[in-house]
């Protein structure tokens, strides 16, 4: 081999060993994907105490101990599943964002609400619904990356409402965790009695926030609860 050969000889290997090196992070990347999309899977149907690495790793037809080479416990899979649900919940939230009425934007946060526990069942489970059965360390994790944000976020909005109306005699925290105590009554019992023929969501959802805004004298802005009106 000549030397001009030679020299072509070492970039054309070194960019092979680049491109197996990216295949080989690009399929960890797929098989982590399919186990985290398993889980859920595993968590809507049977609950969490269904999750196990091995469960996992037989849904997805992987087999071998280097399965644990991508989570070493049912505890972290759970992790990043509560991460990845609270994170996928604040995407719904910050459709709310940009409302500007404050009593508008408290609705939307509601809908938003109601969206994710239909649309991400198993990230709902999870994040609300099995808390007793994940550790105080993962789940006080979360709530610090993720919950406070989302909690301010709807307080926020209630402050705003109360004094856009000049209404000082009710604290806005309690304020928003009646709002919070009621949609999500709503969505949990939508979401684990099936077979029960509730009224549509949204509508539980009206007639709830109209109470709530008529107690403290606060006349909804027109075209937030433009269906009922119409119906």
């Amino acid at each position: 081999m000549s030397r001009s050969e030679r020299a072509l000889e070492i970039p054309g290997k070194a960019f092979r060993e680049m491109a197996k090196e990216r295949m080989k992070a690009r399929h960890r990347e797929e098989v982590r994907a399919l186990m985290l999309a398993a889980s859920r899977e595993i968590v809507l149907a049977e609950g969490i105490d269904a999750l196990t690495i091995r469960r996992v790793a037989k849904a997805i037809g992987y087999c071998g101990g280097s399965i644990y080479s991508y989570f070493d416990s049912r505890e972290a899979i759970a992790m990043e599943l509560v991460h990845e649900g609270f994170e996928r919940m604040g995407e719904f939230m910050a459709r709310a964002q940009h409302v500007v009425d404050p009593v508008e934007r408290l609705h939307a946060i509601g809908q938003a609400y109601l969206t994710f526990a239909e649309q991400e069942p198993a990230s709902f489970r999870l994040i609300f619904m099995n808390q007793a059965k994940l550790s105080d360390e993962l789940m006080h994790e979360a709530l610090e990356r993720h919950g406070k944000r989302i909690y301010e976020f709807l307080v926020s909005a209630v402050r705003e409402m109360l004094e856009s109306r000049n209404i000082t005699s009710v604290d806005p925290e309690e304020i928003a965790q009646l709002c919070w105590c009621t949609i999500h009554g709503v969505a949990t019992l939508r979401l684990t009695m099936p077979a029960f023929h509730f009224a549509e969501a949204e509508t539980l959802m009206n007639h709830s926030t109209q109470a709530m805004l008529c107690r403290m004298g606060i006349e909804p802005p027109l075209g937030v609860f433009a269906a009922e009106a119409r119906a």
